[in-house]
């Protein structure tokens, strides 16, 4: 992708950042030191507050680029040169040699990476459970961690947990081409054995999920507007 640079180089795979990632890592310092930090753990420095933003700022960059590196890992692994990861202002992309070959491996290869976002999540969230007190084997069980901690570490691993989980469910709604729209047309095409037929089925659900995400975005606003005019 143009206009990026390389910052690493992970098993053979150059790692990029596009010009617009600085746009988002700004806003979500922004956002989780001004507001999600102080809400979830009140009664802190304004210092500690950008501090901890900035780490969880990172730790979501990091979270992004497993996932992505999930997803060119297994594509190497069945034989598919991945020339770079580019991470951007939406999230990020394995820029592959070629597409897959056969359906069960692009399966695999769209599955991974939510499968390790939802790792990731239980792992913070694990972390986040043994670094509590008095936290029993029943805890792991149910969500009343998610609570305002005294913590910022506490915090910031609550709020960890939780993006990655977001990043999964978003990932593997069937909209292509996220990886979900590319399991819909893995197993469109497992099933016909037609792979353009397979793309132009997970394209038409695609656009019906994005026209969804407009439409509620739409009301959402409609909503915003009328209350704000009924106060």
């Amino acid at each position: 992708m143009k206009s990026s640079f390389k910052i690493a180089r992970i098993a053979g795979i150059d790692i990029g950042i596009h010009y617009s990632w600085a746009f988002i890592f700004l806003l979500l310092l922004i956002t989780l030191s001004l507001n999600y930090f102080p809400q979830a753990s009140p009664g802190h420095l304004r210092t500690g507050y950008w501090t901890a933003g900035f780490i969880a700022a990172l730790m979501l960059f990091l979270s992004v680029l497993i996932h992505e590196l999930a997803h060119s890992l297994v594509a190497k692994s069945r034989g598919i040169a991945v020339h770079s990861i580019t991470l951007f202002i939406l999230g990020g992309v394995s820029n592959l040699e070629e597409e897959p070959k056969k359906p069960g491996i692009e399966f695999i290869m769209a599955l991974v990476g939510p499968a390790a976002s939802l790792i990731l999540a239980a792992v913070f969230w694990l972390v986040f459970l043994f670094t509590q007190s008095q936290t029993t084997f029943a805890d792991l069980f149910r969500f009343s961690g998610w609570l305002p901690q005294s913590s910022l570490f506490g915090a910031g691993l609550m709020y960890l947990a939780l993006i990655n989980i977001s990043l999964a469910v978003f990932n593997i709604l069937p909209g292509f081409p996220l990886d979900g729209g590319r399991v819909l047309r893995a197993i469109i095409w497992g099933a016909t054995g037609n792979l353009v037929r397979a793309t132009n089925i997970a394209a038409t659900v695609g656009r019906i999920v994005g026209w969804a995400f407009i439409a509620l975005g739409v009301l959402w606003i409609l909503s915003a507007f009328t209350a704000f005019f009924r106060r």
